[in-house]
Formats: C-alpha cells, sequence, structure tokens
C-alpha cells in the first residue's frame, strides 16, 4: 500500500482517538471471527444496495478486479505517474492476507493535486475464504485557499478519473460534496468526515486542512456462499 496513505491513516487514528477505538474494535471482532474461519460482514455491508452489494465468487471477484486494475493502470500512464504494481502475502494478527495492488506515492505535489493511490484486491485466510477490493486515494489540499475563495471541486481534481472508472459514473455531481467540505472549513472542523454508497460501493471522505483521503471499497464478499450470481 501506498506509504503515504499510511501515513495518513494513523494521523487519522490519532486526530480521531474514539473513532479510532471503535474501529479497531470492529476490525478485531472481524479478525477474530475471520482467524475461526468465519467470515461476517459489517451493519454498513449489510446496508448496501447496488449491483457490488451482491454475492460473487472468488473468481468472479478476481476477474472484476483485474479489469479495473487495468484501467487504473492506464489512467496512472495518462497522468505519467511513476507507479508499482505488487502481489504480496502477510500475516496480520494470524490472518493471512493476500495483498494484490498497483499504488504510487507523488512526491511534493502541487497544491490541490493527487498524493498517492491505491487499488487492490486483499484476500483474507489460508483458505481464501473472504476479499475485497478498494480504492485509496491522497490529495494535498489547500484548505485556506479554498475557506478564502469559497470554492473547490473535488470533480476538478485527478481524483475523478479514479472514482470515475470504478463507479462508471463519468459524469458524477460532486455539488452536495463540495458544499459538505466548505461549510466544515467555515465551521472549524478539524476532520471532516463524508461517508455515502454508490451502487453498492462504500465511499468514505476524510477533510483536514493539509489533504483529502478518499475511499471507496466493496463489501467483504464471503467466498464460501454458494454463488448464483452474475455481475
Amino acid at each position: 500500500m501506498s506509504k503515504r496513505i499510511c501515513g495518513i491513516i494513523m494521523s487519522l487514528i490519532i486526530a480521531a482517538s474514539l473513532i479510532g477505538c471503535g474501529n479497531s474494535e470492529t476490525q478485531n471482532t472481524e479478525q477474530s471471527n475471520n482467524s475461526k474461519g468465519k467470515t461476517e460482514q459489517s451493519s454498513d455491508d449489510e446496508n448496501l444496495k447496488g449491483s457490488w452489494s451482491e454475492d460473487y465468487s472468488l473468481d468472479q471477484t478476481k476477474s472484476f478486479f483485474n479489469s479495473y486494475l487495468t484501467k487504473m493502470e492506464n489512467i496512472t500512464k495518462e497522468f505519467e505517474l511513476k507507479y508499482s504494481k505488487d502481489e504480496t502475502v502477510k500475516k496480520e494478527n494470524d490472518q493471512t492476507i493476500n495483498d494484490n495492488s498497483i499504488y504510487f506515492d507523488n512526491k511534493n505535489p502541487e497544491p490541490n493535486r493527487i498524493e498517492s493511490m491505491y487499488f487492490g484486491m486483499k484476500i483474507y485466510g489460508e483458505d481464501l475464504s473472504s476479499g475485497d477490493i478498494e480504492l485509496k486515494l491522497s490529495l494535498k489540499f489547500d484548505s485556506k485557499d479554498t475557506i478564502k475563495n469559497q470554492d473547490f471541486d473535488l470533480g476538478k481534481t485527478s481524483f475523478n478519473k479514479y472514482i470515475a472508472a470504478f463507479t462508471g459514473k463519468e459524469k458524477r455531481d460532486y455539488s452536495s460534496i463540495n458544499k459538505q467540505i466548505i461549510d466544515g472549513l467555515k465551521e472549524g472542523k478539524s476532520d471532516i468526515i463524508i461517508k455515502d454508497s454508490i451502487d453498492g460501493l462504500k465511499e468514505e471522505i476524510t477533510v483536514s486542512k493539509d489533504y483529502i483521503l478518499y475511499k471507496l471499497a466493496t463489501k467483504k464478499y464471503d467466498f464460501t456462499k454458494p454463488n448464483t450470481t452474475l455481475k
């Protein structure tokens, strides 16, 4: 995963300790269940609606991922950014995680320019019993200029192409998100968190004075379920 994104995530945990503790408890519960050979979905996963919220097999999910991976790579090439592709196997809390991804860190970007990107598929457990696909982006954010001019459009940043590639929405209206960001900054909020869902994908945007962190992910698929769905 992108080192920049990892660093931002760590700072968020420190800055929002209560939220971090809640998420940690949820993650520990999921990891404990997975280590026992079980796959449980969070309440957010269960409430998702759209094509990505349906149940897919491991082979189907891999096929989807490989198709979108090509799109992400082509966009990155278009931006002329140096990137890496990697397949790793690691252990976290006695759980095996296979991570296939593309990522980059854009050093010293200009204000309101993309800093890092990660797009990957993780498969959990030695029995490959579950998995998910996730896009993570970070932006070097000029909050002072945004407050001064009361103007910012996430849709005009490099984020838009990556998000559109995953969602299939080429002409998305970001006006509501832009307003929430500007209003939150005017109110002096240190961290603005915006959550939504798009066709069964979980969306989360975290904004601070220095950066914007964007996450778009599928639910955690249970590959042990009998599969009857074709996407």
